[in-house]
């Protein structure tokens, strides 16, 4: 039986529908905080800056599947347009991880119902941000392990010519578990989870494998660390974030904040008919009855209503809808009822998929809910979603395809006929859910209606933004300029976009400083040890006001290094541009 109708054309479809909606939504929104940090970490690398030496910065590990691409951009066409092409290239690789999810498992589940899970697994990013970085690497990652893991042990039970496959899928799968936890080290207990109970699953060769591939992608990171980082850099990297992020950090409220905030949004008596009509969804699959299919679709296209009109504001940020990681969440809990009863009754793969995909990432997100300072809202814990996204879609439409019609009935020949449409109205219904929830809030830019204005020429060319986010733009290219010339070297301090608003060069041991106080004695030496001290300094207008002179420098070095060494050269409504004083 066919997993979808349509089969043939069904992912050509969703290849282009997805890279059309997803190239489109590239250009929208011009954010200088994440979605400049993302790139310039890519720069950074790219340029043959590292890890730990150069960046004492954990989140720049996220950054390396970005670096080949960055790389010939710079040196084909400079920092132009390099955000906007940054953003496309995300597109390009996620559909690529899709298509490896895709081919990995099409053959136990069906190759429809694959591809429309696979695509609605990359669709959800933290912030809304389609960037390479620390908090879309790892579930892009972990989507690639989970997937690959289930598709070695389905070949090695399958015929001679499939099971040859099977080594080289669990190898990928380990590796990719492996290098998902370096690229964002707060989530690595979901990729040791993930990889535990792919092993747990596995036997004989594959199992081996599997292990053979994470162990070996970990000793490559550490050959590097050891080689090319060095260790006492490592070191002095971990000693400065434990000193910046301090002992006060309440992990577990912060969780307790998340878990509300989640508690919450669930609470919505939307949303927890939503949560019924799963649950009555789920018990239909367990009868087989094709009542399954409708329950379904009705409850996703309730609770993509109840998102999509679930705005937020508060003095920092405001949001139009439930971001995709959060649309996804609430989408993944209401599909997992039936995803269960299907993984439980057809056993084999979907069984291996559902537990390989949703525990790790149950996981993995309370670690970045513990460990993140971001507002729930934002959907930070998207990091990690990909893989149960993927898992509870693909479980509940193939056991609405194959659960869905009883078992010897007279009209069993036309409810299968029934069964895969049902099936593919929900699916439908998922995906146009997280575009519309991905379309719906740019991260820290105006409503969608507003973002009319093209951005400045160079690094955010060809984004559309509001007049006012491009006038800053333009107005801090101009400052910058009165300090830097192609090439001068910048330290920028609690302003990251400063070095995206001219060709310069970073020479700064963090590339988004903040008010990190006392620890950032840490990131004197770095300049004392290189002897480096940079050209210009940016920092925000509103930080250090009324300061008269040097300040107090154990209450924060790194002002003190700056003030003592920099005067005022240009000034906007945002930021400060300082000179290396003259000797």
């Amino acid at each position: 039986m066919t997993a979808l109708p349509v089969r043939r054309l069904a992912i050509p479809i969703l290849i282009v529908v997805g890279a059309v909606a997803l190239g489109l939504r590239a250009r929208l929104g011009l954010d200088l905080g994440d979605g400049t940090h993302a790139v310039e970490l890519s720069m950074r690398l790219a340029r043959g800056d590292q890890p730990f030496r150069d960046e004492m910065n954990l989140q720049v590990l996220g950054a390396w599947p970005a670096v080949p691409f960055v790389w010939v951009w710079l040196h084909t066409v400079g920092i132009d347009g390099i955000v906007l092409a940054s953003r496309v290239y995300f597109v390009v690789l996620a559909l690529g991880v899709a298509a490896v999810a895709w081919r990995a498992v099409a053959g136990a589940l069906g190759q429809v119902t694959a591809g429309v899970a696979a695509v609605a697994a990359v669709v959800p990013t933290a912030y809304n941000l389609q960037l390479v970085g620390y908090n879309t690497t790892p579930a892009l990652l972990y989507l690639v392990a989970a997937s690959s893991a289930v598709g070695a042990m389905v070949r090695r039970s399958a015929a001679s010519s499939s099971a040859r496959w099977a080594v080289v899928w669990a190898v990928v799968g380990g590796a990719a578990a492996a290098l998902g936890a370096v690229s964002h080290p707060v989530t690595a207990p979901a990729g040791i989870v993930l990889l535990l109970a792919s092993v747990l699953w596995a036997r004989g060769r594959v199992r081996l494998a599997l292990a053979g591939g994470a162990a070996g992608a970990a000793a490559v990171v550490a050959a590097l660390a050891i080689v090319l980082w060095g260790v006492g850099h490592v070191r002095e990297t971990l000693a400065f974030t434990a000193d910046y992020r301090g002992e006060q950090v309440d992990r577990a409220g912060r969780v307790a904040g998340w878990l509300a905030y989640v508690g919450g949004e669930l609470a919505q008596p939307t949303v927890l008919v939503t949560l019924a009509l799963g649950v009555a969804a789920a018990v239909a699959l367990a009868c087989r009855n094709a009542l399954a299919g409708p329950l379904l679709f009705g409850a996703v296209v309730l609770a993509a209503g109840a998102g999509l009109t679930r705005g937020a504001s508060s003095a920092t940020f405001s949001v139009s809808a439930w971001l995709s990681p959060v649309m996804a969440l609430v989408l993944s809990l209401v599909l997992l009822p039936a995803a269960i009863v299907a993984a439980t009754l057809l056993r084999g793969a979907a069984v291996r998929l559902l537990t390989i995909g949703v525990i790790p990432s149950a996981v993995g997100v309370l670690c970045v809910a513990a460990f993140t300072a971001s507002s729930p809202t934002w959907g930070a814990v998207g990091s990690c979603l990909a893989p149960a996204v993927f898992a509870a879609l693909a479980c509940a439409l193939c056991g609405v395809v194959r659960l869905g019609v009883p078992d010897g009935a007279a009209s069993s020949e036309g409810r299968a006929r029934v069964a895969p449409w049902s099936a593919a109205a929900v699916g439908s219904a998922v995906l146009l859910a997280l575009f519309a929830s991905h379309l719906a809030t740019s991260f820290r830019d105006g409503p969608l209606g507003r973002l009319d204005a093209a951005a400045p020429t160079g690094a955010y060319a060809g984004l559309l933004t509001t007049a006012r986010r491009a006038d800053d733009v333009a107005a801090a290219q101009a400052a910058l300029k009165s300090c830097a010339t192609p090439g001068s070297s910048v330290l920028a301090i609690g302003y990251p976009a400063a070095y995206l608003m001219g060709d310069v060069r970073f020479d700064t041991p963090v590339t988004w400083l903040a008010d990190f106080g006392p620890s950032t004695s840490h990131l004197v030496r770095w300049f004392e040890q290189r002897q480096a001290v940079p050209d210009c300094v940016v920092r925000p207008a509103r930080w250090w006001q009324g300061s008269e002179g040097a300040t107090d420098p154990h209450a924060d070095p790194l002002r003190a290094w700056v003030e003592a060494r920099y005067g005022p050269v240009a000034t906007t409504p945002t930021l400060v541009v300082l000179r290396r004083s003259a000797g």
